[in-house]
């Protein structure tokens, strides 16, 4: 009897011991959530969905599977999938259609359309952009919004803006909500569309958008909160790579996500209840781990070097968080520019004195961190929901 409990024992630590090993392929945990900064994996699937690894293996995708550069995912007759992008922004595949990532560099996410349609719903900036290959064309999403692309029978491609803007070709040709641009070796041709009308495909997108955006209004804070520290501890994420962070809850094992800044809203228009701030995370988690440094000096005699502006401007920038960055640069430059921000599903246009996608505070924020050090960031704008 002594040896079968002291067997039992040893198991039962083994099992202990395995499991966070396993837990932690899908990111850092800690208690209940799981945190991941990265960009491809499979969220959901319905029908069949099978992927061709790099590798020649191929076999059904599943939803959790990590997918890496050179996997192609193609669905059947009766398959979608769902693929996350940068935190914030989702691809979803339609019925027999295919594709594959040619980068996952959140600053330079790049994938190749090679049949069917997609809808992209995304946070993008001319630095953190999404590049879609089409067989004849590609096409740079560099604003925030929802837009989908679809591979026509001739191998040129079509983009409709269903909300936000974009800008195509050479010459940067603006695309704005409601149209619809035909990409081809060519050139471009834009034309109106109604995007009330709908197929099951944008139907679908925007169901699934609705529902991971109520995930975010279940988490539970002080769980959150102790998962982001120990991945924080880590060096599972920082202010400086992303808008915000991925967040699988176990139990119904979707990703979802959370946002850094205050009062942010999907690209569909909806509201985020949990963002960075109502987590109450410490000061130090706004200072930047590896901040750009300073560079050369100035040339004698009062005269100034060029060169060591440009790299002082660039240190600057660069020791902004991207999220404050596209609210500072949108705010400024939006002129008409939409954002959603809104419960009602309409998109409205932004402001100088909350952001592009901001909504108007509630009541107090928690302190902000004041700083006072050139090499530590500034903390968020002073706007925020209390927690609870």
């Amino acid at each position: 009897m002594t040896n079968k409990w002291l067997l039992t024992f040893i198991v039962g630590l083994l099992v202990l011991a395995c499991a966070p090993a396993v837990f932690t392929q899908n990111g850092t945990t800690a208690g209940q959530y799981v945190i991941s900064a990265k960009a491809g994996r499979i969220n959901f699937v319905t029908g069949k969905v099978t992927v061709m690894r790099r590798d020649g293996t191929s076999g059904l995708a599943l939803e959790g599977d990590q997918l890496q550069i050179g996997d192609r995912i193609t669905t059947g007759d009766d398959g979608r999938a769902e693929i996350l992008l940068n935190p914030g922004s989702y691809l979803r595949l339609g019925e027999m259609s295919s594709f594959e990532f040619a980068s996952t560099d959140l600053e330079n996410l790049r994938l190749n359309l090679r049949a069917g349609a997609a809808i992209l719903e995304v946070y993008a900036t001319n630095e953190f952009r999404v590049v879609v290959k089409l067989p004849q064309s590609d096409i740079v999403l560099n604003s925030s919004g929802v837009f989908r692309i679809d591979v026509l029978s001739d191998g040129s491609g079509r983009v409709s803006v269903f909300k936000g803007e974009t800008f195509l070709g050479p010459n940067q040709t603006k695309v704005g909500s409601g149209r619809a641009a035909t990409v081809t070796r060519a050139g471009i041709s834009i034309a109106k569309f109604d995007r009330d009308t709908k197929d099951p495909l944008d139907m679908w997108a925007k169901t699934r958008a609705k529902e991971l955006n109520s995930l975010n209004a279940k988490l539970k804070r002080d769980a959150l909160r102790d998962t982001l520290l120990a991945s924080y501890s880590q060096r599972g994420w920082n202010l400086y790579g992303s808008f915000g962070l991925w967040v699988l809850d176990p139990m119904r094992r979707m990703w979802f996500f959370l946002p850094f800044g205050y009062g942010w809203s999907s690209p569909y228009g909806w509201d985020y209840s949990y963002d960075l701030w109502r987590c109450r995370m410490p000061w130090y988690v706004w200072y930047d781990r590896n901040p750009p440094t300073g560079g050369g000096g100035g040339g004698g005699g009062g005269t100034t070097n060029p060169n060591a502006v440009i790299r002082e401007e660039r240190r600057v920038r660069m020791h902004t968080p991207p999220f404050q960055r596209v609210q500072q640069t949108e705010s400024r430059t939006s002129n008409g520019t939409v954002f959603g921000n809104t419960n009602n599903d309409t998109w409205t246009k932004s402001s100088p004195s909350t952001g592009p996608i901001n909504n108007p505070p509630v009541s107090s924020p928690p302190p902000a961190p004041i700083f006072t050090s050139p090499t530590v960031a500034s903390p968020p704008a002073t706007k925020g929901r209390p927690g609870n």
